[in-house]
């Protein structure tokens, strides 16, 4: 009879540790460091803090970045290295050069599966330039494990460019592409990223067509908070979202307050809040 209980104690521990978990995840232009002379007040210099405020008070599991450069991304890896581990490559070179579209995973939450870096353009295993776009652009596409749960899922983070209105176009189609080929039946895949458009945007309907949902619209507690900010000194728009499919949004968040200056970035971050 012990030995019976002992077992069945045992399940129970066992189902109660496969209870699904909460997921934070963000995703967040942080903005470039290139011209911190012409950015003035809000450089770099003085938007760190606030941005290691963000993510200590935050705490995502996927902290998926656009726009960083290697100075941001080193500054950041020495105060989170006990708890989040990046990848991700420039994209002017594939090494650390120009921008990155950077992903900070929790490795004591998530294990890495998989990681891979392609170009937006029709070589995309190249450094190169797509179609009419004005910059390199990159993709970085991961494949996550819940250590607590064992389930899997994916993310894709990208930035695409600001001035070509067919390589916006002509990108999502890639990265359809790479949804259909990679992702598995039944596996939750999350894409998202500062995308340019506004979310009416036709470019964004070879999303629909693998039923990738927007997270603005879809999330049971959500906003419609414009996610770029200009600094306050262009016109504000929402051109940043998430998209997702496999999974039930409960939350998703502008996230606009202040942890420290007026301004984390010329974007603010967003924040979907899921269980897996």
């Amino acid at each position: 009879m012990k030995r019976f209980l002992w077992i069945l104690l045992i399940g129970i521990l066992s189902l109660s540790s496969l209870q699904a978990q909460e997921m934070r995840v963000i995703s967040f232009n942080i903005h470039t460091n290139s011209n911190p002379k012409a950015d003035g007040e809000n450089a770099w210099q003085f938007r760190r803090k606030t941005v290691v405020n963000m993510i200590k008070k935050e705490q995502p599991v996927i902290l998926a970045l656009q726009e960083a450069q290697f100075d941001q991304l080193s500054y950041l890896d020495r105060i989170f290295r006990e708890q989040y581990r990046r990848i991700g490559i420039g994209c002017d070179n594939g090494l650390t050069r120009g921008h990155f579209s950077a992903i900070y995973y929790d490795f004591s939450k998530l294990e890495l599966v998989f990681q891979r870096s392609r170009w937006l353009s029709d070589n995309p295993t190249r450094v190169s330039k797509g179609w009419d776009a004005g910059d390199f652009r990159i993709l970085t596409i991961a494949k996550f494990r819940v250590r607590a749960t064992g389930k899997e899922f994916y993310y894709f983070n990208t930035q695409l460019d600001n001035t070509g209105k067919e390589a916006r176009k002509q990108s999502i189609l890639l990265i359809q592409s790479y949804i259909k080929a990679l992702v598995e039946r039944d596996v939750p895949v999350i894409f998202g990223g500062d995308m340019n458009e506004t979310i009416n945007s036709s470019i964004f309907d070879p999303l629909i067509e693998i039923n990738m949902l927007s997270a603005r619209e879809n999330a049971i507690l959500t906003d419609n908070k414009k996610s770029y900010n200009g600094f306050g000194e262009k016109k504000a728009a929402n051109i940043d979202h998430i998209f997702f499919r496999g999974i039930d949004i409960k939350e998703f968040h502008t996230l606009t307050r202040r942890y420290g200056v007026q301004y984390i970035s010329n974007h603010y971050p967003l924040q979907i809040i899921f269980d897996l």
